[in-house]
């Protein structure tokens, strides 16, 4: 009995390892780094959440505050280090707030007045939503290169090559910018949308 038992564990065992290759072998992209960035004077950005075409959730930056050059500012973060596939798009739900905001008060008998109209406007401000394509705007020559350099990394190192994809909130709406970057070299290519001055 004892023997049939463990060689059912074995096998449930040898599933699961085959099932768990075959998601990670689905799954072989060229990974990102994501920077979230603000462009709109005077608001402050709070994204709410964020997913992708296939109903994952995307990583969010929380709050942002407005950035007079967003390619350097904002929130970075690697949105896909295990080296998934790029995402079709990302789709975003934000508020925009007043920026900088008053500070409480602080006598107590303020605050509470204080507190209720920061309430009053947590409701009443409109919930934004856009969607931006991703997958589309990277030129499959860059993504090769970052799979290639994925492929002769040495174990627990990073590749030479990575894929930078910046999302950054205008009043026109989210702009998608991608640099190639190499740790040796610095930026190789970059591309995607223009930026205000």
């Amino acid at each position: 009995m004892k023997k049939h038992l463990l060689q059912a564990v074995c096998l449930l065992a040898a599933i699961a390892l085959c099932t768990a290759c075959s998601v990670t072998r689905s799954q072989q992209g060229p990974g990102m780094i994501v920077t979230f960035s603000n462009g709109i004077k005077g608001k402050k950005v709070y994204v709410i959440r964020a997913r992708t075409a296939n109903g994952v959730f995307f990583p969010t930056p929380g709050s942002l505050g407005p950035d007079k050059n967003p390619m350097t500012g904002g929130a970075t973060m690697g949105a896909a280090p295990d080296g998934r596939a790029l995402p079709q798009w990302v789709e975003f739900d934000w508020t925009e707030w007043p920026y900088p905001a008053p500070p409480p008060p602080t006598e107590p008998s303020a605050l509470q007045a204080w507190n209720d109209r920061v309430d009053l406007l947590t409701r009443t401000l409109p919930h934004k939503r856009a969607r931006v394509a991703v997958q589309s705007r990277v030129p499959q020559d860059v993504i090769d290169e970052v799979l290639a350099s994925n492929r002769q990394r040495a174990p627990r190192a990073l590749p030479d090559k990575m894929l930078w994809v910046y999302f950054i909130w205008y009043e026109t709406g989210i702009k998608l910018r991608w640099k190639l970057k190499s740790s040796c070299c610095g930026l190789l290519r970059e591309g995607g949308d223009e930026l205000a001055p």
